[in-house]
């Protein structure tokens, strides 16, 4: 039992009331619901019903035992990062959450890794919590989404964000939230089956065509549910370069090159995409993830993994020491 989970979310037990001075303000709350589980409620409305291995880390253990997981790398559902909030009830409550988990990873520190969140629609906020989550907490990076407010993480605007994670040292695990294309879903599927995969495709693309890639090459970062689409897409980001000489004038180097610095999880559900992956952007950049406990994941990825055609040596890159490096343990 070694393997490092690297995708998996909580939810605080309860949350603060509102205190702040704005009006009509989406802020979280709890209310009970049936046995073991709990409604994550947004104006009043249930946003999402949660087991309460979310915040029972007694539970959560129990289930990493069970499956083979070390070390657990805890992150916020995406829903709370609240970059549509006023930026100041974002800072609020980004520090409450950060605090939660680092009291989780207080209690079993050998079980637990904290990746808080930061309130990106303000980047003197968000440079501010950074500070705190790293300096303070002693966290080995951040969670953010794949856009902010319609915004790709690539712009420009974020630079300073991402040059701040790299003075650190820290790491970066991009999610998928809000994403684009929910208004062409045709049939009973929900938006994380059928356009998280573009959205955080889309994200790891401009961190590549915006440059922040190129300009910061010690950034660490890795995009959930195997990079989604992006697999896909980078041969034809290559091709593309190749072709055109205003795409070759604003990135030196071949868009794949960029793509095999980052991580990418193994929330893909079929081995063959995950040896894909593996192929195209190489093994030592696939980590272990499950999104627990959200059923939407892989319940047992040391299974799906252990299933796998690799040598002895891929197989443990694959559980832990691929995430030690994402993690900066190594």
């Amino acid at each position: 039992m070694n393997a490092i989970d690297v995708h998996t979310h909580i939810v605080p037990e309860k949350f603060p009331a509102y205190i702040g001075r704005n009006v009509d303000v989406p802020w979280p709350s709890m209310a009970p619901a049936h046995a073991c589980h709990c409604h994550v409620m947004i104006r009043g409305k249930v946003y999402r019903t949660v087991h309460q291995s979310t915040f029972t880390l007694e539970d959560r253990l129990a289930d990493m035992d069970r499956t083979g997981i070390a070390l657990q790398c805890l992150s916020p559902m995406p829903e709370l990062l609240s970059y549509w909030l006023p930026a100041e009830d974002a800072q609020v409550l980004c520090r409450y959450l950060n605090d939660e988990i680092a009291g989780m990873v207080s209690r079993h520190p050998a079980r637990f890794a904290g990746l808080g969140c930061v309130p990106l629609q303000d980047l003197d906020l968000a440079l501010a919590e950074l500070d705190y989550l790293v300096d303070v907490l002693k966290f080995p990076g951040v969670e953010i989404a794949s856009h902010v407010n319609g915004v790709s993480i690539g712009d420009a605007r974020f630079e300073p964000f991402f040059a701040a994670v790299e003075a650190k040292g820290a790491c970066v695990f991009v999610h998928a939230l809000r994403p684009a294309g929910k208004d062409r879903i045709v049939g009973s599927f929900s938006e994380q089956a059928v356009c998280f995969p573009a959205d955080v495709a889309l994200a790891a693309a401009s961190i590549v065509t915006g440059g922040i890639a190129e300009r910061h090459p010690g950034l660490r970062l890795c995009f959930s549910h195997g990079g989604g689409a992006f697999v896909g897409m980078v041969p034809r980001l290559s091709r593309a370069w190749h072709l055109n000489k205003p795409a070759r004038e604003s990135l030196p180097r071949d868009p794949l090159e960029y793509a095999k610095r980052f991580w990418y999880d193994s929330i893909m559900f079929d081995t063959g995409l995950i040896e894909l992956v593996a192929a195209r952007f190489g093994a030592t950049q696939v980590v272990a993830g499950s999104d627990y406990p959200f059923t939407l994941g892989d319940p047992d990825p040391v299974k799906t993994l252990s299933g796998m055609q690799v040598d002895a040596n891929t197989l443990q890159g694959f559980f832990r020491d691929n995430a030690l490096r994402f993690l900066g343990r190594t």
